[in-house]
């Protein structure tokens, strides 16, 4: 009998590290798993690797001995830059990496040998994200000893589109994620590139971070959907994660609003 591959979302956030593990059956998705661990210090700057090492690695031992790991750095650590793409470039490989790699040189020529760039295009528009290769490294390597198979790495507000998706939320929306006195915010997939994050210190209520999305003609009428444990009055339309789910395991927390960014990796589309 063949045995589906559990699929495992790991999110970095500032001061948490959150798994969410979920598996597929009858193309239906079921939510399993979801842990988190608090940490002495940011994940990226005096946290020593031996910490998450062992948070990693007892969680590990508690999973399937299958599974397909995803990872989403914070907005913190990546980098993105859109672009109009002209006619006359080609986009058949390997040319338009070559061309990609030239336009990352001019935008960052500081450290675009330490950056790696993935790309979407959209209507001749390139958006593309990036993170440190010393990050990359450091994680994959992270992982590896901890026994997991790193295949996919992405950016938080993919997955909070990806988890949306799966919930109904239609993709022409904006989304709105509340987490940890942080405000996390995607524009509709035909934008990839518009997405943003802002801590409540300087943008404390929900009016306020609406009045600060950047909205033209044709999205300022899109609805927009909250997500968050924390109760939002001034939101008119909410959902749940366990709308992205067919079922959840009983075992889970009761409130689900830290593990949104690791559940949506999880429910990533495979790559083609």
């Amino acid at each position: 009998m063949y045995l589906q591959k559990w699929r495992i979302g790991i999110d970095l956030s500032l001061n948490k590290i959150q798994l969410v593990a979920a598996k597929k059956q009858r193309d239906r998705w079921y939510l399993c798993e979801c842990w988190q661990q608090d940490l002495p210090a940011t994940i990226f700057n005096e946290i020593t690797p031996i910490i998450l090492q062992n948070i990693l690695t007892k969680w590990r031992q508690k999973l399937p001995k299958s599974c397909d790991v995803r990872l989403a750095f914070p907005l913190l650590r990546t980098i993105k830059h859109q672009f109009v793409l002209s006619e006359h470039i080609s986009t058949k490989e390997p040319e338009f990496s070559w061309y990609i790699q030239s336009q990352t040189k001019k935008q960052f020529p500081m450290n675009a040998d330490e950056l790696i760039f993935d790309y979407q295009i959209i209507a001749q528009n390139v958006y593309l994200s990036g993170a440190r290769k010393s990050d990359i490294i450091f994680w994959s390597d992270l992982l590896k000893i901890c026994g997991f198979d790193l295949t996919t790495i992405d950016i938080a507000p993919n997955a909070l589109r990806y988890a949306a998706q799966y919930a109904g939320i239609p993709d022409d929306s904006w989304l709105i994620y509340y987490r940890d006195n942080e405000w996390l915010w995607a524009g509709p997939t035909r934008q990839p590139g518009c997405y943003n994050y802002a801590v409540t210190a300087e943008v404390p209520t929900f009016s306020q971070l609406i009045d600060q999305l950047p909205t033209d003609s044709s999205t300022n009428t899109l609805p927009i959907y909250y997500i968050g444990d924390k109760c939002e009055p001034a939101a008119s339309q909410h959902w749940q994660l366990h709308q992205a789910f067919y079922q959840l395991a009983t075992k889970l927390p009761h409130q689900l609003g830290d593990f949104v960014i690791a559940a949506g990796l999880t429910l990533r589309p495979e790559d083609k």
